[in-house]
Parts: C-alpha cells; sequence; structure tokens
C-alpha cells in the first residue's frame, strides 16, 4: 500500500529500489517518482535513537541532531529538531479550532514576506503520510547566496492542528529528504518503533 509519494531522482529509485519489483521501478522512474513505503521510513525511523514526546505527540529524529523545545508551552507551541549542517525540521501545533487551510496560507505568507527581497516559488503540495492526508507547499527560495529548499505540510492529528515546516540548503535536501518524512512518519504513525 503506497503511504507516502515523494518526488525523487533515478538513483533515489535505485536506492531504494530493493523494495520494489520491477515493473513498480521501471512504472515509477519513467513517472519521476519513487514510491516511499512504510517499510523504508520505518526502517529509517528506527535508525534514529532520539525521541521528543509532548501534549500527546511523540516523533523521532536522528540523535546527532539539536533539539530545540524552549517554544513547547503555550498555544500554539512549536518544536524543532536541527541537523549539523544547518537544515531543520519543525513542528508548530495549534488547538483543532483552527482551520488547517487558513494556518498553510498564514504560513507561506509569512515566508514569502521573511524573504520578499529574493526569489520564492511554491507548488501546491499534496501527500499521504501513513494514510494521513497532507497538504502543503514545495517551496524554494534564496536566502544569502544559498539555494533554500523547504516543504510545509499540515495535518490534522487528533485535537491537534499541526505545521510541520522542514527545510535545507538544496544540495542537501536530497540527501535529507527521506531522514525528513521519516520524522514526520513518525510523529504520525508511532508504530515505527515498535
Amino acid at each position: 500500500r503506497q503511504e507516502l509519494l515523494t518526488r525523487c531522482s533515478e538513483t533515489e529509485v535505485h536506492r531504494y529500489g530493493f523494495f520494489l519489483n520491477g515493473a513498480e521501478k521501471r512504472m515509477y522512474i519513467n513517472r519521476g517518482y519513487a514510491l516511499v513505503t512504510r517499510k523504508i521510513l520505518c526502517y529509517h525511523a528506527s535508525h534514529m535513537t532520539a525521541a521528543y514526546a509532548h501534549a500527546g505527540l511523540r516523533f523521532l529524529y536522528p540523535e546527532n541532531w539539536v533539539l530545540d523545545n524552549r517554544d513547547d508551552e503555550g498555544s500554539p507551541w512549536s518544536v524543532s529538531v536541527h541537523s549539523p549542517n544547518g537544515a531543520f525540521w519543525a513542528l508548530t501545533v495549534y488547538d483543532s479550532s483552527h482551520s488547517l487551510d487558513q494556518l498553510r496560507k498564514e504560513m507561506l505568507a509569512a515566508l514569502e514576506q521573511d524573504y520578499s527581497d529574493s526569489f520564492f516559488e511554491s507548488n501546491v503540495l499534496e501527500l499521504e503520510v501513513a494514510g494521513q492526508r497532507s497538504e502543503g507547499y514545495d517551496i524554494t527560495f534564496f536566502y544569502l547566496d544559498f539555494l533554500i529548499h523547504a516543504k510545509l505540510l499540515t495535518l490534522q492529528l487528533g485535537r491537534h492542528a499541526c505545521v510541520v515546516l522542514y527545510q535545507g540548503e538544496q544540495r542537501d535536501f536530497e540527501t535529507l529528504g527521506t531522514v525528513f518524512e521519516a520524522i514526520t512518519y513518525s510523529l504520525v504513525s508511532p508504530d515505527c518503533d515498535e
């Protein structure tokens, strides 16, 4: 069963190809997509030994990443994890009375305003993460001399309206993409570490 469809290169299809049969591999290479299954994401999540839990939400992350949870009280609250090279994955949590559509638009507008002096491009993104529908934006912008790639996703998790934002330099994003997806998957599907 398809859990998450992600755009990626032919090299990435081959990297995860041992989970796909020949016909599936050819189909996804031809379409420019790779099927990232629960098995792959749980494999990556199982190699992340650090965990964060608060207010009924939990996610896994690599132990060499730095946790920043100084804003995890109040409403809304947020937490982020930062890679050694400056990329990050962030979660902002609102109560369920907030509209995911409105949160998505507000977050995109805030990012556009922050980077209005440079190139900024966003495309609508629809994903399924562990059976949970998620909508958001695939974003590219310049910050200083760096081309940054980001993904902004909204998810309804129980009583929480959640915004996930992850970003890194374009050149690192392809490598870190699966880590970001595995962190997100571990948030949505806590059975990864069982």
